[in-house]
């Protein structure tokens, strides 16, 4: 039986970094990798039922954080590395490889989370969350001077470097 768990590359980003277009292309070209991304187990913002994004949640988030790592673990014991998309900061990924920063120019993640419908004060706490992750990750690809298939190849190309 394997004991060692292939790699796991955990890609994180504020509110607004752009990890939903990236995953998508990711998918489509990870190439062995497996690509899970956390909001792929929530029905509209829920996970059984509970806001996961509203603060009275945030007693969920551990037992959340862990299921996930119980959810990457199968296909790292079985050798398949694996790019986990989150919105969690490096303390937050438990055993995970390496952290990679998903950011935009502040001005490019304001116009995204607005064409989501966010009002002016959930776009500033995620222009505020945006500063702190940038004091918590040495890797950052940008998400706003490339399309999403050209970020996800900068993504992969990151990953593939720890195997080198």
């Amino acid at each position: 039986m394997r004991t060692e768990l292939a790699p796991l590359f955990a890609v994180s980003g504020a509110p607004g970094a752009g990890k939903s277009a990236v995953f998508r292309e990711l998918v489509g070209a990870a190439e062995g990798m497996v690509v899970v991304d956390i909001d792929e187990l929530l029905e509209e913002g829920r996970l059984l039922g509970v806001l996961i994004a509203a603060p009275e949640a945030e007693p969920v988030w551990p037992a959340y954080r862990r299921m996930w790592r119980r959810i990457t673990d199968m296909p790292r014991r079985a050798g398949h590395p694996v790019l986990f998309l989150s919105p969690d900061t490096p303390s937050d990924v438990d055993g995970a490889d390496a952290h990679l920063l998903l950011d935009c120019a502040d001005e490019a993640r304001a116009g995204r989370l607005q064409s989501r419908g966010w009002n002016l004060d959930q776009i500033s706490l995620a222009l505020e969350d945006a500063q702190l992750y940038r004091a918590q990750f040495e890797a950052v690809v940008y998400t706003d001077d490339a399309p999403p298939a050209v970020v996800a190849g900068r993504v992969l190309e990151w990953a593939k470097s720890f195997a080198a």
